[in-house]
């Protein structure tokens, strides 16, 4: 089946952006495997279900909640260059004269040393994307620190991504050559551990700290929810909402499948997400026996795009990106307060989802252009000439306030 890029993503990817540096072992040293240290709970952690839009897999009890405004005042931009990719031993060794010159069993022996090379950066990536969640959640970090990580991961991938891909064009390069099958599914299984280093929101965030891509003009509002079993993120860029979550409890490495076969994994699919599955077009991208046990799929729906993974020995989903047009997502509450000339309405979508705020005049009803709405008494944005502004509410209680001219109002929400 053909694979969906998410929107925001795809865009993003037309951005260029260089791969982060990442070093390897000199021939003859020994690398061990990093062991990841995920614990499964022995309960189910699936999304949360909602009405008429696609279910969500949420963090149970964030232990910490941060709102920052990210970009390249708050990113430092580590030296980067692909030079130094190319420089490593085996990769000299690949692409040089001596991979024509030997058999094919020699020629198998060096794709096998740079992909096992590719697995052990992939196994770092996950280790140091778990323990920066971790150090966060227990306040041993800060929220910047915590982008910047999840930041150097997203280049690390796309860069071991670009290798992959090499690998396979280096190997197409010797006529008579073809790496074999099972090569070919360990590929496609890397790429799958790579991608989910690299969702949206994090890539969002490579591009503010650069300075590019859209919606990044005076930086990214970003809401980080950290704890010991996951974390999420949220933004809303040219009106669409990116919420990207992980839940490590969902990891289950050392056990078995649950499914029998592709089909019994996408039953689970449709069961997790029966609103989206329904209403959009679901594409798998693995195949039955990922040696990671992951499954992925797309769909791309009416109100925007799922990806969601799932662990196959869990039977739990350990990985979810949506991209949600804001304007589509249905309204589960509504209430208004009048005060000073001014109605101020807030509008709540499922799930603490984004929040619609809308600012009229109370005498002719005329929507109220640049009116300020603040959260708790910070400035999250400006209404638009319909009167309107949409952000990510905060999980607690909290004030909202729309300011124009020198009439206010104001509401408690709960």
């Amino acid at each position: 089946m053909t694979n969906a890029t998410p929107a925001l993503l795809a865009l993003l990817l037309a951005v260029s952006l260089p791969a982060m540096t990442v070093t390897a072992a000199a021939p003859g040293s020994t690398q061990q495997r990093v062991q990841h240290q995920y614990e499964p709970v022995p309960q189910s952690v699936e999304p949360v279900s909602v009405m008429d839009t696609p279910n969500r897999l949420k963090l149970s009890d964030p232990a910490r909640t941060d709102s920052v405004e990210y970009g390249q005042s708050l990113g430092t931009i580590l030296a980067q260059s692909d030079d130094d990719l190319r420089n490593e031993y085996e990769w000299e060794v690949l692409f040089g004269e001596e991979f024509e010159t030997v058999d094919d069993g020699e020629r198998d022996e060096m794709i096998n040393m740079s992909l096992e090379n590719v697995r052990n950066r992939t196994d770092e990536l996950e280790q140091r994307e778990l323990d920066a969640v971790r150090a966060h959640a227990a306040g041993d970090m800060s929220t910047g620190r915590l982008l910047q990580t999840l930041i150097r991961n997203y280049n690390d991938a796309n860069a071991l991504e670009q290798r992959i891909e090499e690998i396979i064009e280096r190997s197409d390069d010797v006529i008579g050559y073809h790496i074999g099958d099972d090569v070919e599914s360990d590929l496609r299984s890397d790429r799958e551990r790579l991608a989910v280093q690299q969702g949206t929101v994090r890539a969002l965030a490579a591009s503010a700290q650069q300075g590019t891509g859209p919606g990044t003009t005076g930086g990214l509002s970003i809401e980080v929810q950290t704890s010991n079993d996951g974390y999420r993120l949220q933004t809303i860029v040219d009106g669409t909402y990116v919420v990207e979550t992980t839940r490590f409890d969902n990891r289950d490495l050392d056990g078995l499948s649950e499914y029998a076969d592709q089909g019994d994994a996408f039953d689970k699919f449709e069961e997790l997400y029966p609103w989206a599955t329904e209403d959009g077009d679901a594409s798998f991208s693995n195949d039955h026996e990922d040696p990671w046990n992951l499954y992925r799929v797309e769909v791309p729906h009416s109100q925007g795009i799922l990806t969601s993974f799932l662990d196959s020995n869990s039977a739990d989903v350990f990985h979810e990106v949506q991209e949600l047009n804001v304007e589509t997502l249905p309204i589960t509450g509504s209430t208004t307060e009048t005060a000073d000339g001014l109605e101020l309405t807030h509008n709540q979508t499922p799930s603490n989802g984004p929040v619609r705020v809308q600012v009229n005049e109370t005498d002719s009803d005329t929507p109220v252009e640049s009116a300020t709405i603040s959260v708790d008494g910070a400035v999250i944005g400006e209404t638009d000439d319909d009167g309107v502004v949409w952000y990510v509410p905060p999980t607690e209680s909290y004030e909202l306030e729309a300011e124009s001219g020198s009439s206010t109002v104001s509401m408690d929400v709960s």
